[in-house]
């Protein structure tokens, strides 16, 4: 039994003979012979933990611990967990400092375990160990005892101590298990020559995607533009690749980080595909176009779906199946590149020669990592620099080259361009002449137009004037009589002059004026209606219909209108009511609304209506067009044009016109006028009369007239107008001076007083009680600017007559003769007097003439010219005698003077003068006694 309990005894014994061995069979480390740094990954032991459940200590006893023989061991992407362990100690007299580094940056999981120092001669024996330190991607930056971009650990052992080290790798990642110890101020050296060296490469990179963005955009380069993008992409994969990100930008750490390499290099591996594609432009290989944009973009739709498999799915699966389906691209991207080459498409060579070199040591690279291959030369950042400098240097001749290529093109089409710019200017050139030639004929038949029209307004206007002073002429006549013959003569001189208005805007517009412009000037309203009203009158009673005429006593007396175009749109409304209104009745009603308080403005409101047939409902929309004439009659006169000229013209005045129409009941046409107050102090003394042309009917002889006037100009021209009459008169500027000379007794009583209404210190109206009180029965005649003189007057307060501004001096004759019982010439007195003045323009020349004698004769034409203008006057053919006055004075300079006279009277329209003034000349020359052969 004692031999038995022996034998079971022997395994314990052997387990504690060989456990020591095994522990300290890897060799131990000196820290102080290490002066840079040196790799110790091939003195450590290794242990892998598949399940990656063992601890620290079962793992410590477990028996599969093994030697690595490599510096670096790749394990790829590999599950549970892998134990390294080595002795370390420090045979110096002094402490020494190392740092332990792991040489991969994407590490997910890293532990150190230090044990406390060996206290007993056999290493392993009763071990007590410190608190682990951690590093890698899945912990913060703060959880680190030494900064770095990868796992970094110091350690620290007294002079003659000797320790024992173990870590732990695990993690999702491609294992890298590279272990080197490091001086500590050797290892900062080389970090900063690192970190300088990728600062040079960042800030080249960072210049040519600047470039590259400038360049797409400007010259609209979408693959300037990818270019950018996918430099960018290529950094931020390659910084990640390294651990700048986790170190730099992102020190929280997380699972994530694991992926986001991967992630990526896919989505750069997707841009650099898209760029290649754009910039090589294979859609233009023959026969090829469409089979390479299906694979690129089957190529383009797989990497977006793995891109997002590895942002969100398992990594550990995904990552290999990643890399795979890179590869593949990247293989179909070289024959699609080759295939390019050989068809000669731009860029496809140098992309096929450069990118191929960088990317066949990308794919050494990726086999190292899967552990397919054994470790290469270079280390992971010196690689990651120099792939680096080849792809910016790639990318630098892509951009240049880009650059070049599309300067060649932008050359190209500047040419072509040029080319047809030059084709285009010599085209145009002759289109421009062959219708300059065109232009130039048709100006000259326009030119040729616009003389044949201009002499055609002009011989037509002339002409027109001829009959207008026959009118004229008998119109003064009329005037002449008196009575209702007088008031009918002044109502046909008013609209002849009118005609005769026209027919000079006619003119104007013969010789290029504008008649579109309203010219608004001061004028006394209350007689411009009166005259409308008059005119209206005669239309109405065409067709048996009343007329009436309503002003509002709120209308100022003067405004600052354009008489002739308000003339005329009332006029043309009056006569439209006049033609479809029989039996009826037609009304004007102007009212006055105000504006604002010392605005000097108001809107003057006119209403024509009619009791008519009226307009029917849908005529009343388009009645306002030209040629227009809403079903109207057609028997009745007229195009059509009235309501289109009145809605133009109004609006060019800055108004507003209004239609109300109902079939059976009559039109009521509404115009707002916008317009100016004036004073009676700014109308032109021309525009003060009506007349110019008038002829004395009466002799005021030893009568003395008081004319009371604040208007400088009307009493100028009144006191003018009545001294030609042979009446003695006095003139006073206001009521007050004219009372006091009224109540003097000392002086000459007047035969009648003459007297405005709104005058400075005293009205009319106690001019006219002063009158009364102390001259009764001294008529008291009232010039107004109303139609309403004050009626709230009793009869004896009540003016003799009143007439209205401007002055017709045919019609004030005919009051002052009538208040001072004056006798007025008969017709055919009037006829007589007519003619005597006719002879009394004649005897003007004639008079001048006896002057001009005694200096000398003034010359006449021949007989034969004078009889020439006999037949055209007689013809009433005024342009013919203008054309006779220009012959006469070619043929006959000397009559220089009785030519000048002839064109004048001609100008004017007098007719009757030019007749007058050529009978002179013809009874001149034939002599005293001798007969009118003609």
């Amino acid at each position: 039994m004692m031999w038995a309990s022996r034998w079971c005894l022997l395994p314990v014994l052997w387990v504690a003979l060989v456990w020591p061995t095994a522990a300290c069979s890897a060799q131990a480390i000196d820290l102080s012979r290490l002066q840079y740094s040196e790799s110790i990954t091939q003195y450590l032991q290794l242990l892998r933990d598949e399940g990656a459940t063992e601890q620290l200590s079962s793992a410590m006893q477990r028996t599969e611990w093994e030697n690595i023989n490599v510096s670096v061991l790749q394990e790829g992407y590999r599950e549970g967990a892998f134990w390294l362990r080595g002795q370390l100690r420090n045979d110096s007299p002094v402490p020494v400092t190392r740092w332990l580094a792991m040489g991969s940056a994407r590490l997910q999981e890293v532990q150190l375990h230090l044990s406390e120092p060996l206290t007993t001669g056999v290493p392993g024996a009763g071990l007590r160990w410190q608190p682990p330190q951690f590093a890698g991607t899945k912990y913060t930056s703060a959880r680190r005892e030494v900064q770095g971009r990868t796992a970094l650990f110091a350690l620290t052992l007294a002079a003659g101590e000797q320790r024992t080290m173990v870590l732990r790798v695990a993690g999702s990642s491609v294992i890298e298990l590279g272990v080197a110890l490091w001086e500590p101020a050797v290892f900062r050296e080389e970090e900063g020559r690192e970190l300088a060296i990728q600062a040079f490469v960042i800030g080249i990179a960072l210049v040519l995607v600047t470039y590259a963005l400038i360049q797409g955009v400007e010259w609209r380069d979408r693959g300037s533009v990818l270019m950018a993008v996918w430099i960018c992409s290529a950094l931020l994969f390659i910084l990640s690749f390294q651990g700048y990100l986790y170190l730099y930008l992102l020190p929280g750490g997380g699972s994530w980080l694991v992926r986001l390499p991967v992630t990526l290099g896919c989505l750069t591996t997707l841009l650099h595909l898209r760029m290649s594609y754009v910039l090589v432009s294979l859609d233009q290989l023959p026969r090829w176009e469409r089979r390479w944009k299906r694979i690129y973009d089957v190529m383009s739709v797989v990497l977006i779906v793995v891109t997002t498999w590895i942002a969100a799915g398992d990594f550990r699966a995904t990552a290999p199946v990643a890399n795979a389906i890179a590869a593949t691209c990247y293989l179909m991207w070289a024959a699609s590149m080759l295939h390019g080459w050989r068809h000669g498409l731009d860029n496809a060579r140098l992309l096929a020669i450069s990118f191929g070199l960088a990317w066949s040591a990308m794919w050494l690279k990726m086999l190292e990592l899967n552990g397919l291959i054994a470790h290469g030369i270079l280390p992971d950042w010196q690689f990651a620099t120099l792939f680096q400098l080849g792809l910016l240097g790639v990318a630098s001749t892509m951009v240049v080259g880009r650059a070049l290529q599309l300067h060649h093109k932008f050359e190209q089409m500047q040419w072509s361009v040029l080319s047809l710019r030059v084709r285009e200017q010599f085209k145009l050139e002759q289109e421009v002449n062959h219708r300059t030639s065109e232009l130039r004929a048709a100006l000259e038949v326009a030119d040729q137009a616009r003389h044949s029209k201009n002499g055609f307004f002009t011989s037509i206007s002339h002409d027109l004037r001829t009959p207008l002073t026959s009118i004229l002429g008998f119109a003064d006549m009329l005037q002449a009589a008196g009575g209702e013959q007088g008031r009918y003569g002044r109502i046909i001189v008013r609209s002849a002059r009118h005609m005769l208005s026209m027919i000079n805007d006619l003119i104007d517009y013969a010789h290029g004026d504008r008649m579109d412009l309203s010219q608004p000037r001061p004028l006394y309203v209350h007689g411009l209606l009166q005259t409308i009203g008059q005119e209206g009158a005669a239309l109405a009673r065409r067709q048996h219909n009343a007329f009436s005429l309503e002003v509002s006593p709120a209308l100022p007396p003067v405004l600052r209108i354009d008489a002739p175009r308000l003339r005329r749109l009332l006029g043309n409304l009056l006569d439209n009511a006049a033609k479809y209104t029989r039996e009826g009745s037609i009304r004007l009603e102007v009212g006055w609304q105000a504006a604002a308080v010392r605005s000097g403005m108001g809107v003057m409101e006119m209403r024509v209506s009619d009791t008519g047939s009226g307009i029917p409902l849908h005529y009343q929309a388009s009645v306002f067009e030209p040629f227009e004439r809403a079903g109207a009659d057609r028997t009745q006169p007229g195009l059509g044009m009235g309501l289109a000229l009145v809605r133009q013209w109004i609006q060019q005045m800055d108004g507003q016109i209004a239609l109300h129409s109902q079939p059976g009941q009559g039109t009521v046409l509404t115009l707002q006028l916008p317009v100016a107050m004036a004073d009676e102090q700014d109308i032109a003394r021309d525009d003060c009369r009506e007349d110019s042309n008038t002829h004395p009917l009466i002799d005021g002889t030893g009568r003395r007239l008081l004319v009371v006037e604040d208007s400088p100009d009307i009493a100028d021209l009144l006191v003018e107008q009545l001294e030609m009459l042979a009446f003695e008169v006095e003139r006073y500027a206001d009521g007050e001076t004219a009372i006091a000379r009224i109540t003097q007794t000392d002086k000459p009583a007047p035969a009648l007083v003459l007297t405005d209404y709104l005058l400075p210190a005293a009205k009319g109206g106690e001019v006219l009680r002063a009158t009364r009180q102390h001259l009764p029965g001294v008529p008291v005649l009232l010039l107004s600017a109303t139609l309403r003189p004050p009626t709230d007057r009793p009869d004896d307060l009540a003016f003799d007559a009143c007439l209205l501004k401007p002055v017709n001096f045919m019609e004030l004759q005919e009051t002052l003769a009538r208040l001072l019982g004056l006798p007025l010439p008969q017709l055919g007195a009037a006829l007589a007097g007519t003619v005597a003045a006719v002879g009394t323009v004649a005897a003007v020349p004639a008079a001048s003439e006896a002057a001009e004698d005694t200096a000398g004769p003034r010359p006449l034409p021949p007989q034969e010219s004078l009889q020439q203008a006999r037949v055209l006057i007689d013809s009433g053919a005024v342009s013919d005698l203008l054309d006779w006055c220009d012959a006469l004075l070619q043929q006959h300079p000397q009559c220089a003077g009785f030519q000048s006279r002839v064109g004048q009277l001609l100008r004017e329209g007098d007719l009757f003068a030019v007749e007058a003034l050529v009978n002179a000349a013809l009874d001149q020359q034939r002599g005293p006694g001798s007969e009118d052969v003609s």
